[in-house]
Parts: structure tokens; C-alpha cells; sequence
């Protein structure tokens, strides 16, 4: 069964290479932001029966497309993964509007080095932050940067994007498997016990001293922990 790989806000199709997955498609997200027609544009160009693993943003797409397309997701990956990003009344489990509102204004004036502040995020609570770094800074250099104006309007669409009534109305019932770093500073680990609650059939992997982005930073227990939960 083919699966369908989708990335997280600021990065590129490569940063799945490591994980060596077999058949596989590597999609790259589009430089405009509207939830159902990406899901609705992936879905059109992709197996009639697939599998859709997403990290962080691209977990949200993958989300909702297994959601929208039950008969064509059989099962789902979720890594890094959380129904809102931004902090709710009632939802403690993101990002206060002022952080990502100041975050914006220094994508929007130096996107580069906001990138390199994203990617030190990202790495927070790693046992080896130096190598860390050095792999995901590595990953990201490997194509140009998006264009700001594509940056500034994938943080639009974090910080308005709610999935959270959807999801306890609707909840998929595909297999799914949410992957999930212990101390994992941009989606809190407390979003991914969330939605391995609200999904009915989930198992999840919660990785000690991990931060956001697992996929790079613990290669070998994530493809392993994909593989067996695919040929299950």
C-alpha cells in the first residue's frame, strides 16, 4: 500500500528521506493555505487506497483527509500532531495569540532567522541538542526557502485552524498511530494524548527526550514504529 508523506510548516518533501519508507509519495504543501481544498486537491491525485502519514501542519491535513476520505485513508500517522495549534480558553495546549503574533512580525522581517529560531524550537529538550540541530538545519538547507508571503500564511492557517468539534463529532475510525516527543515545546505532548483519546482505534508512541521534529531526530524508532503499525 502506497503512502502519501506530508510536511510541516517551513520545511520541504525531503525531510522524510532518512526514514527510508517503502512506496512512498512525497508531497509538498502548496504556497496558499485552505484546509479542504488541500485535502480535496491530495486526495484527487492519490490511490484510490492509501496510507497518509503527516507531521505537525501536515498532520492536520492528514487528519481531516482521513477524516473526509474514510473509504480511501485505510490507515493514518499522525506525528508531532495537535487539532489546534493556538491556545483556547478552553484548549491550554498551544500557543498563546502574542507569541504567535510576534513570531509572525520576525517571519515577516527576517524569515531566515526566524526559520533558524523555529528549528532551535523544535530540537528543545533533545538529549543531543548540538546534533540535533546540526541534522534538522541541514534538512531545511537543502531547498530554497518558501516564500514569506507562504510562511506568513501557513501561520495564518496554525493559528485559525481548529479541529477539535470536528474530531469529537466525527472522529476517523481508521487505525491510526500518533507519534509524539515527550517535551515537545511547539505542539505540547499533552495535543497528542488528546487526539490518541478522541480517535477510537490509536495506539501511540510517546519518545522520552524528544522534541517536534522525531522524524529527524529519531529516525530508526520512528521508521520502525511506522513500519510494524503499517504491515499490521
Amino acid at each position: 500500500m502506497t503512502s502519501i508523506l506530508i510536511h510541516g510548516w517551513g520545511q520541504h518533501s525531503g525531510v522524510w528521506r532518512d526514514l527510508a519508507l517503502p512506496e512512498v509519495v512525497c508531497l509538498d504543501l502548496p504556497q496558499t493555505f485552505a484546509l479542504e481544498r488541500i485535502v480535496d486537491d491530495f486526495s484527487r491525485n492519490a490511490p484510490q487506497s492509501c496510507a497518509v502519514i503527516g507531521w505537525s501542519l501536515g498532520a492536520q491535513i492528514a487528519l481531516r483527509w482521513a477524516q473526509k476520505y474514510p473509504q480511501q485513508v485505510q490507515k493514518f500517522v499522525l506525528i508531532s500532531a495537535t487539532p489546534c495549534f493556538g491556545q483556547r480558553s478552553d484548549w491550554p495546549h498551544g500557543s498563546p495569540e502574542a507569541v504567535q503574533q510576534a513570531f509572525a512580525a520576525q517571519v515577516a522581517v527576517s524569515p531566515e532567522r526566524a526559520l533558524q529560531r523555529f528549528t532551535d524550537l523544535m530540537i528543545d529538550g533533545e538529549v543531543d541538542m548540538r546534533t540535533a540541530r546540526k541534522i534538522l538545519r541541514a534538512s531545511r538547507a537543502e531547498r530554497p526557502l518558501p516564500p514569506t508571503e507562504a510562511l506568513l500564511d501557513g501561520l495564518r492557517f496554525l493559528a485559525e485552524t481548529d479541529l477539535r468539534a470536528s474530531l469529537t463529532a466525527e472522529p476517523p475510525s481508521q487505525p491510526a498511530l500518533i507519534i509524539h516527543g515527550a517535551v515537545d515545546t511547539i505542539t505540547p505532548v499533552s495535543a497528542g494524548e488528546w487526539l490518541a483519546d478522541i480517535l477510537p482505534n490509536a495506539q501511540r508512541l510517546i519518545l522520552p527526550h524528544c522534541g517536534h521534529a522525531p522524524l529527524l531526530t529519531h529516525v530508526e524508532t520512528v521508521r520502525a514504529a511506522i513500519l510494524e503499525f503499517l504491515n499490521a
